[in-house]
This record gives structure tokens, C-alpha cells and sequence, in this order.
């Protein structure tokens, strides 16, 4: 048993049967691998088994080996590594290391720019605290712009991760990362000079294990400042003069390993007033063999090894942001830019413009992305006006502004998946603030339906006019494995944008002074900077 893996998962219920079984249990499926040399090392994922132990926690008994049934397979023995010891055993990928790229170091003479005082920091107009939870991992709270409220609390709060493989087991491989697990309980403690470049500040993060007693994660969380190039320029082109300014990004950060996928999470405030949100994929895909009739094609796959599928699936992601634009009361508004039709009003054709349509009730809050359109939505204080446009302060969510658009949740409406994950079905919902509902999937997803969750809240058709309100944003990948996504994944992309739109009177960044980074040298041509 020292050279089999198991890698632990929550049961989906997929069915009656399962529901059946589950009823009084509290149960996981233990997808096995092989670890065929090099011990911990090894990377299992290239040599996986075709056999899938459900167990009991509450009884700690094996109910069932799913598996046995089959013809014993080949088990797949090419070495497939990535780790820094085993590389050398790769057959057709590179077995010796390429020679590295020349030093590149991020260093800031001066120190930082941010200020800390516990866990309040404050940096180029920005004032926010920052929070950690097993479940939801980092935490943004009380987030102002130059004196201005933008947010109250701002994290991720489900995960939807659903498989779609029909051959059973896999109609039941389906997590839901946040509450199955907790980011909080999966966050890495961070290295510096590798997952953090630059001055860091770390936030360590105290937790509480099975027994209740607390423990702390060291480094659980980075802060550190980025340059993201240029933030605004313009040339004269009468005379040639240039006035440029460079970009700098304050992001707040953590990773956690769920199993066998890594999520990167980053909040980048920047100097304009925006806001990022993105997250990266890394890590290792969940593999399996070939299922009985597949032949040497996987039906609903990628052969990425030889012998070794991976599966097509999707992460869906929901964000809760608690917005309080300029103060609690605020509207959301979905903006469309529509082409205007022929009239006396659009005589030439060219006329397209933004149409604004209020979100009143929670029911008629519930939207989808559409690209098209250049959709956003935007969240407006109605009570202050900004002295420029005469129109409400506003800040604006942008969906997919970190990777391509994707689709919501593609598992048929009438899927267990569809159901319990309901909050995937669509890219936004709105509900106003209530203190006790604060998971769209339910208080308690392990063998839960999510009926507790978002899905009963909105049936209300609760007003959010005028209200203290709450998005909830869900965002995701579509992942069609790749052969290059093994043995490791480069990172993939995803998240969203909170943009001022009449928050301020002009630019705020107009006023950054003019600097050139006398540090810079040129490779190409005979160079001195101006003194």
C-alpha cells in the first residue's frame, strides 16, 4: 500500500441510488494511483488505477469498491515527472534542465509604498482590512477609495467543479472546492523570491483543526507591490512632448493546493481606482483510465499520457461582493451598448449607445454575460451625484476581464450538478444584505442539494432598489484538457473587473509625478537618461 495514492473527494450525489446510500453516512470517493517510483515524488497522475473505494467517515468502513468488476487493465508505467528530483527519469519529455533565463530582480530601494498597522493597509488612496477564514479563505473588508466606501466585504465563496464523464464512477466526480474543503484550511504557506517577489508583507493566518485547538499557517498571505507598465500617456505630436506614467498594482494574495489542482487568488487594487480579481489554475489534472468500451479514445477526454485520460470539466467560481457605493444604499443597473435603428434621430447609421435597465427585484437580477453587447453592470449610489456628469457615483462590474468570456454552468438544467450548483447557472444575481446568507450552495454542501442557498433566497423576489445589496458574480473556465496541461499545468486565467465609472471627478491618477526609473538599462543602443 506504500505505492498507491489516494486522493480523497466529497460523494456527489448524482442519483436516488447515491442519495440512498449517503442517507445517515458521511461519505468519500478515493480515486487511487500508483506511485511507481521515487515515493512522494512521483507523480501519480501519470499511473492511475481503475479501482474506487467509497467510504464511510462516521462508521470508517469501505461501503463498496466500485472497479472490480473490469478486466484488470494496464496500468500506465511511463514516467511522466515534474518534480526536480525525478526529471531525469522522463523518457519522451525533457529529462535535464534548460539553461535559465538571465537573473531578473524586482527591488525597490526605497522599500515599500503601502503602510500596515495590524491588519488595516492603506496605499496610494486605498484604505482596506484585510481577513481569513478556513472557508473562504481571504477576505477583503471595508475597502475605500480616497476617503470614498467601495465595498464592504469582498471574497470567494463557492466553487462548482463538475466532470462530465457519463461512465460511472465519474457521474458522482463533481466538488465544490469551498465549502467541501475550505480554501482556508488548503492555503500554502508562501515562499519568498518564488511565489512572492519584491518587498512582501505576510499575513499569517490562525485556524482551528479537527479538534478545535488552534494552529497557524505561516506566510499565508502576500502583499506586494507590481509594475503593470504603463498606466496613462500621451504624446503632442505637434512638438513631441511626452507625458507617460508608469502603472503600480498593490496585490493581495494566497494559493491553495485542493487535492490535486492549485488556485492562485489575487486582489489587485491600482492606482486608477480599479479593481482585480483574478484567479489562476495550476497544478495537476485529475486523470483516470479508460473506461470499459472507450477503446483508445476517450468519449469525453484527452489522452494527455500515454494511457492516461483527463477528463473535460468546468471551475466555476462565485464571488460575494458586499458593495456600499459612496454609503450602503446603492441600485444595479445592467449596461448594454446597443447599435440605435434607422430614424430621423440616425440618418448616417452610425449611432450606438449605452442603455441602462435598473435591476429591481431579485428575480429580475438574475443575468448572463453577453459580450456582444459589452455588457456590465453597474452599482450606483442614488443619493450622490457626481458634480461632473450630473449623474450617480458608480462603480461598474466588467466580467471576464482576466481570460476569455466564458459560458455559465453546462451541465443539463436538470442535473444534480445544475441544482446544487445553481448559483453557476447564470453571471449574476443580487440579493439585499442579510447577515445569514452567506453560501449560494448552502451552509453545508457535503451531501447537500443547495436548496438552503441562493435558490430559496431569490424565490422571495425580495426588492433591491435602493437597497443595501449583494452580488454575487460567477465566472469560470471551461477546461478541455490539453496534452501540454500535463504533467503540470501552466497557469490559466480567469476574473473581473470593479472599475470606478463617476466615482471621481476626473482621472485619479493625474496627479502621480513624472519619474523615469534611472535603474533601466538599454541592451540595444548607446543610452544616457536625461538629467
Amino acid at each position: 500500500m506504500s505505492e498507491v495514492a489516494c486522493d480523497p473527494w466529497s460523494v456527489h450525489l448524482a442519483d436516488d441510488v447515491d442519495k440512498a446510500e449517503a442517507d445517515g453516512s458521511r461519505c468519500i470517493q478515493t480515486f487511487l494511483y500508483w506511485r511507481k517510483d521515487g515515493g512522494m515524488a512521483c507523480n501519480h497522475y501519470a499511473h492511475p488505477l481503475d479501482i474506487l473505494p467509497v467510504v464511510d467517515l462516521n462508521s470508517e468502513k469501505v461501503l463498496r469498491v466500485e472497479g472490480t468488476e473490469r478486466e484488470p487493465p494496464v496500468i500506465p508505467d511511463i514516467p511522466v515527472n515534474y518534480h526536480r528530483d525525478l526529471l531525469k527519469n522522463n523518457t519522451y519529455l525533457p529529462n535535464t534542465f534548460r539553461e535559465p533565463p538571465a537573473s531578473l530582480n524586482v527591488t525597490q530601494p526605497d522599500g515599500p509604498s503601502f503602510e500596515v498597522d495590524g491588519r488595516v493597509v492603506k496605499w496610494q488612496g486605498w484604505e482596506f482590512r484585510v481577513g481569513f477564514n478556513y472557508r473562504e479563505g481571504l477576505v477583503l473588508h471595508d475597502v475605500e477609495f480616497n476617503g470614498k466606501s467601495v465595498m464592504r466585504r469582498g471574497s470567494l465563496v463557492e466553487m462548482a467543479v463538475p466532470y462530465a464523464d457519463p461512465h460511472p464512477p465519474f457521474q458522482r466526480k463533481c466538488a465544490f472546492d469551498v465549502g467541501d474543503y475550505g480554501l482556508g484550511y488548503c492555503a500554502n504557506s508562501l515562499q519568498l523570491g518564488c511565489d512572492c517577489l519584491g518587498h512582501i508583507h505576510y499575513f499569517d493566518a490562525t485556524l482551528a483543526d479537527s479538534t478545535g485547538e488552534p494552529y497557524t499557517v505561516k506566510k499565508a498571505i502576500c502583499m506586494h507591490e507590481e509594475d503593470q507598465g504603463v498606466l496613462w500617456k500621451h504624446v503632442e505630436y505637434r512638438n513631441g512632448h511626452n507625458e507617460s506614467r508608469r502603472s503600480r498594482e498593490l496585490v493581495v494574495s494566497f494559493i491553495a493546493t485542493v487535492v490535486n489542482y492549485e488556485y492562485l487568488f489575487y486582489w489587485r487594487l491600482k492606482q486608477d481606482g480599479s479593481i482585480d480579481f483574478e484567479i489562476k489554475l495550476s497544478g495537476e489534472l485529475s486523470t483516470n483510465l479508460l473506461s470499459s468500451g472507450e477503446g483508445t479514445d476517450p468519449s469525453h477526454g484527452v489522452m494527455v499520457a500515454p494511457g492516461v485520460n483527463a477528463q473535460y470539466h468546468q471551475h466555476m467560481f462565485a464571488a460575494r461582493l458586499d458593495m456600499e457605493v459612496a454609503g450602503a444604499t446603492n441600485n444595479v443597473s445592467e449596461v448594454d451598448v446597443v447599435t440605435e435603428p434607422p430614424s430621423a434621430a440616425n440618418p448616417y447609421l452610425n449611432c450606438f449607445k449605452p442603455v441602462e435597465t435598473v435591476l429591481k427585484t431579485e428575480k429580475e437580477a438574475v443575468r448572463v454575460a453577453d459580450a456582444n453587447k459589452a455588457r456590465s453592470w453597474k452599482i450606483s449610489n442614488p443619493s450622490v451625484v457626481n458634480a461632473i456628469s450630473g449623474k450617480p457615483v458608480a462603480y461598474k462590474l466588467l466580467p471576464f476581464t482576466r481570460g476569455p468570456a466564458q459560458p455559465p454552468l453546462l451541465t443539463a438544467p436538470d442535473s444534480a450538478v445544475a441544482k446544487k450548483g445553481f448559483f453557476a447557472n447564470s453571471h449574476l444575481f443580487v440579493t439585499p444584505y442579510a447577515p445569514d446568507e452567506r453560501y449560494p450552495a448552502g451552509e453545508n454542501t457535503p451531501q447537500g442539494d443547495g436548496e438552503d442557498g441562493l435558490p430559496s433566497w431569490i424565490e422571495q423576489d425580495r426588492s433591491v432598489e435602493n437597497a443595501d445589496v449583494v452580488l454575487w458574480h460567477c465566472f469560470g473556465v471551461a477546461h478541455v484538457p490539453r496534452v501540454e496541461d500535463f504533467p503540470v499545468m501552466p497557469c490559466e486565467s480567469t476574473g473581473f473587473t470593479l472599475k470606478p465609472d463617476g466615482f471621481s471627478l476626473g482621472n485619479p491618477a493625474i496627479d502621480l509625478p513624472a519619474e523615469t526609473n534611472t535603474a533601466s538599462h538599454c541592451c540595444s543602443h548607446e543610452e544616457q537618461f536625461a538629467k
